[in-house]
């Protein structure tokens, strides 16, 4: 529409809007105002609140690792545990884990956890302002439904019924890496791109090396292979510390936290090329997130 003066009109007798703009219009035909479907209101006090810009970034970090298979639905949502002052995001698939806390502006009297669906808290991430709002969270005594409301916004989700599986035994404590890589975020994200094109006829797999063949500190050589396209080799400045390792992953999934993280570098920790890696970032203690690697012949 053009950037002037748009009148509406709405005409009760068959359920259309008139929407006339200088020398531009359209009906747009609607239905029965009965027919959809209601909305009803969570009369009962917020349970908490928490700093929107906070929960934002927050929800950022996890929600992609949501799995969107509806085969396993619980694996669709995101665990949200609420105890004392923190908020606990828990995300998995069967490949990887996002883990984030945060600081409640008003802690919680009883522990509570519940499951929300991924794609409520992706529209949530759309509505959300970029400002130290505080967004309430009220959950029904049912635990059916929850209502996060900030100034002039209230977002109502049903919740997932069902036992989200218990994934710390899955993350490694942070003391357990034999190989450990300190690298810019950008660059990291940027070589993980460029490789992935190259790997996308050889399911998607590349391969990440921390330290050298010789086991001198040499950086993270990130590199891919596809025999009817070519292959591809780089070698990215890095902080190096233990064992030299090589391990293979999903280049998806490295691209998506890498895009995701809220640090400007990256830190890679691996056991070994068969255990799972986990990315955090430098000053976040409070985000660790866990990438299954990919078997392969060599």
């Amino acid at each position: 529409m053009p950037p002037q003066r748009i009148d509406l009109e709405l005409s009760a007798k068959d359920r259309s809007l008139k929407v006339t703009s200088g020398g531009s219009r359209a009906s747009i035909k609607g239905i029965e105002a009965d027919e959809f479907p209601v909305v009803g209101a969570i009369g009962e006090a917020a349970l908490t609140a928490v700093d929107a810009r906070v929960l934002r970034e927050a929800l950022g970090e996890v929600v992609f690792a949501a799995a969107s298979d509806e085969s396993r639905p619980i694996l669709t949502g995101v665990l949200t545990r609420l105890e004392g002052d923190t908020m606990t995001l828990a995300a998995a698939d069967n490949y990887r884990i996002a883990v984030r806390t945060l600081v409640l502006a008003r802690p919680v009297s009883v522990e509570t956890t519940i499951v929300v669906p991924g794609r409520s808290y992706a529209e949530l991430i759309r509505v959300l302002p970029d400002a130290e709002a505080p967004v309430e969270i009220t959950i029904t005594p049912n635990r059916s439904q929850v209502l996060f409301h900030v100034e002039g916004i209230d977002l109502v989700s049903r919740l997932i019924e069902g036992q989200f599986p218990n994934y710390e035994p899955v993350v490694p404590r942070k003391d357990a890496w034999t190989s450990r890589a300190t690298v810019d975020r950008e660059a990291f994200l940027a070589g993980t791109r460029r490789a992935s094109f190259f790997a996308r006829d050889s399911a998607n797999i590349i391969k990440v090396e921390v330290g050298g063949e010789d086991g001198e500190a040499s950086g993270v050589t990130i590199s891919a292979h596809a025999a009817d396209i070519g292959d591809n080799a780089e070698t990215l400045e890095a902080t190096v510390e233990g064992t030299p390792t090589t391990i293979a992953f999903n280049a998806r999934y490295l691209t998506d936290v890498l895009g995701a993280l809220g640090a400007e570098e990256a830190i890679l920790e691996l056991s070994g090329p068969l255990a799972p890696g986990v990315i955090r970032g430098v000053g976040k203690d409070d985000y660790v997130h866990v990438i299954m690697p990919v078997r392969t012949a060599s």
